[in-house]
């Protein structure tokens, strides 16, 4: 009898996950969508100029034959 019932239950939640798996799949896809797209869109303070900053000297050097 509990093999019985045992079957059942796996018949039964297969055929719900079945039902539910188109469903499941789309969610996890749109959260790791919106993760993503929050990932890529750049911050403000990316696009600040720093132009007080001194880099150093710019050398030129020489081709040497």
């Amino acid at each position: 009898m509990l093999f019985i019932y045992i079957f059942l239950f796996i018949v039964i939640f297969s055929y719900i996950l079945k039902r539910l798996a188109p469903y499941i799949i789309r969610y996890m896809i749109r959260k790791q969508f919106e993760k993503f797209q929050k990932k890529q869109t750049p911050k403000k303070d990316d696009f600040k100029m720093k132009s007080n900053k001194k880099v150093g000297e710019y050398i030129e050097y020489e081709e040497i034959d």
